[in-house]
């Protein structure tokens, strides 16, 4: 009989982001292989912070997407920063978790998306009580990613989320972790259980090739517009050679705040508003060059977009630093600088401006992509684990 997988994500289409599509590949692909899989997931609000047209107020809702059944759980929508109202939504999205696992359920084992913090450990509490087989999916380092971003400080409610990051790792049958230096705190931590590096490569078919560069350069920056990513700072700081142009899509707590800026600029400098996946995906083919920032150094987090943008050919700049550096010097992704290091930024941008013949090549990047970011592999060594 076929291993029946439960995920908890709280992140699912039609939600957009690298956390939702993550999760809907490894849901499908555990489908392709011959698991059944029931995704558990808050009812759709993220990044609006408000339910999607068409969707109850109170779960559970069930639909099948593309063949995987999800099961729409209460939760406590909102978009604020303001740290009691996210623990709110997070500790409704785990009661709805616990309640629902708590139900007569037919799983073998449940997977874990792990953060947010809370949700992974009362879930992963509720999972071993039933005996059911638990997988960790680490993305993010919490809390040290809040510390790191000056989000929270060391303190009570800093200790409190520490008790349960190192419940988690203790406790876990199988952790995955999204870089290599995820698996390296994972073990400092004192986690005994198996390891598996499971990178965020993505599912794409890229039929077109990004343009080569030319006098005129088009970048892009898509993806989230939040803290993390420091996109207004980029917008402010950033000094575009003569003919380039940088055209921002996405969504996030800084997005006013950029649409309000680019107003009253005169930077050659964008605002393109969101599309789906699909949409935009089509559109990379009109850009020479993609921006992927992060403001402030996040040990253990390497951007999805590192893996996906080389599938359509186009050269990358990552500023920051960590794994997320060595992944572009050791692939020949494009160019590095630190965060937030605006002059090197500038001096890189009119160094290539003035020298286009040292850019990657299109073809190549597509073609190491193929190679190297790919899901296959790990997905079949999961299955394997998940079948042990």
């Amino acid at each position: 009989m076929a291993k029946h997988i439960c995920i908890v994500s709280n992140y699912y289409p039609p939600e957009m982001g690298a956390a939702a599509n993550r999760i809907q590949i490894l849901a499908e692909s555990l489908l392709a292989r011959g698991m059944e899989v029931t995704v558990l997931c808050p009812l759709p609000n993220y990044p609006f912070g408000a339910l999607f047209d068409g969707y109850p107020t109170k779960g559970p809702y069930s639909e099948v997407i593309n063949g995987v059944q999800t099961l729409r759980l209460s939760t406590f929508a909102t978009k604020s920063t303001k740290p009691w109202l996210r623990f709110k939504a997070m500790g409704a999205f785990a009661k709805s978790v616990s309640k629902q696992l708590n139900k007569e359920h037919p799983y073998d084992a449940v997977i874990i998306q792990c953060s947010p913090l809370l949700v992974g450990f009362r879930s992963l509490k509720t999972a071993k009580k039933l005996s059911l087989k638990t997988v960790i999916n680490i993305s993010d380092i919490w809390p040290l990613a809040a510390v790191e971003l000056g989000a929270m400080k060391k303190g009570l409610i800093y200790a409190w989320m520490r008790m349960m990051e190192v419940y988690i790792y203790k406790n876990a049958n199988l952790i995955l972790g999204q870089s290599e230096e995820i698996l390296t705190h994972v073990s400092k931590e004192g986690a005994e259980a198996p390891q598996l590096l499971y990178r965020n490569f993505p599912r794409v078919e890229a039929t077109t090739l990004c343009k080569q560069p030319e006098k005129a350069v088009k970048v892009i920056y898509a993806g989230l517009l939040g803290a993390a990513q420091g996109i207004l700072s980029v917008c402010e700081q950033i000094e575009l050679p003569p003919q380039w142009e940088l055209h921002i899509y996405g969504q996030g707590n800084e997005q006013e705040a950029i649409v309000d800026y680019l107003n009253s600029s005169s930077k050659s400098i964008i605002y393109m508003g969101s599309l789906s996946k699909e949409e935009l995906h089509a559109k990379f083919a009109e850009y020479h060059l993609a921006l992927a920032p992060l403001k402030t150094r996040i040990y253990g987090s390497v951007p999805s977009k590192l893996f996906e943008l080389p599938h359509f050919g186009l050269p990358v700049i990552f500023m920051g630093t960590g794994e997320g550096a060595d992944v572009v010097k050791n692939y020949g992704l494009g160019w590095s600088v630190k965060g937030s290091d605006w002059k090197g930024l500038n001096k890189l941008l009119a160094t290539m401006d003035e020298d286009k013949s040292a850019w990657p090549d299109p073809k190549q990047l597509q073609q190491t992509a193929q190679k190297e970011f790919t899901p296959e592999q790990q997905l079949a060594r999961l299955v394997e684990l998940l079948n042990q």
